[in-house]
């Protein structure tokens, strides 16, 4: 398999035109004709020496600014998606994180300012701490929760930004559960008032399970693949944050 190849199988995936036409990367960063069997997952490249990628033939990258290309060992292909991974592949309007939690996703999709950032998700009637443990068992962990646990939920509103106006729509919409990247202080007092429960995995979780996501769909087509995602926060890890019952930090802050 090449990297070309790579990045054409997750093209459709990544909706690739649309953010090279913005100009952001949703493809081959650095290419290489090196066959591609290794391939690590990272949310970044960190500072070299670039060590982590001795064995790789390729990497699947989140933010590759600021990543040295002469410093990496020789032959070694980058991919990288940024935009597109935090768009539709993150809490937000991802119909692939909702799949995976067992949510059937609605139509109409939560908009800011005319834009698609969410969505609401119907699901099996179950308890708040039942919900709560099946996003835990996705993605790794909570950091930060408020609002009160609800004694059933029959849907989630998956969403990449927390606003007064957006957590009181998702609970116009029938939405117990509010999953989100960040808890934002705008959005706190809308919670509280509205009887949402706000989950926020953090973001390096969030965009962890978008990397796997892309990592399963590579093994899904070449299952001979070796994808290394030893970078990535751990599933089933401890929290490294406040526990889903602590209070939003103070120094929060406003908009997403």
């Amino acid at each position: 398999m090449t990297l070309q190849a790579l990045a054409d199988h997750l093209a459709p995936v990544l909706d690739r035109a649309r953010y090279h036409a913005e100009g952001d990367p949703a493809g081959i960063w650095i290419a290489s004709p090196r066959p591609v069997r290794r391939v690590g997952l990272r949310l970044e490249a960190g500072p070299p020496p670039y060590d982590w990628a001795d064995g790789l033939d390729a990497v699947l990258i989140h933010r590759p600014f600021g990543l040295w290309p002469a410093r990496l060992p020789a032959g070694v292909g980058v991919l990288a998606v940024h935009r597109a991974l935090d768009d539709r592949l993150a809490p937000g309007p991802s119909l692939a994180l909702a799949a995976a939690l067992g949510l059937d996703a609605e139509a109409e999709p939560l908009r800011r300012d005319g834009r698609s950032v969410g969505l609401v998700g119907r699901l099996r009637p179950a308890s708040g701490a039942e919900v709560t443990a099946r996003i835990v068992a996705e993605l790794g962990g909570v950091e930060d929760a408020v609002g009160p646990e609800p004694a059933r939920v029959e849907a989630v509103a998956l969403v990449g930004a927390m606003t007064d106006a957006l957590v009181r729509e998702a609970a116009s919409r029938g939405a117990g559960v509010y999953l989100t990247g960040q808890l934002r202080k705008p959005g706190v007092a809308a919670a509280e008032q509205a009887g949402v429960r706000v989950l926020a995995v953090g973001q390096d979780r969030a965009e962890a399970w978008g990397l796997r996501h892309l990592g399963a769909l590579i093994r899904e087509r070449w299952p001979e693949t070796e994808i290394d995602a030893s970078a990535l926060p751990q599933v089933g890890a401890p929290p490294d944050g406040p526990s889903c019952d602590a209070p939003p930090p103070a120094e929060a802050s406003g908009g997403a």
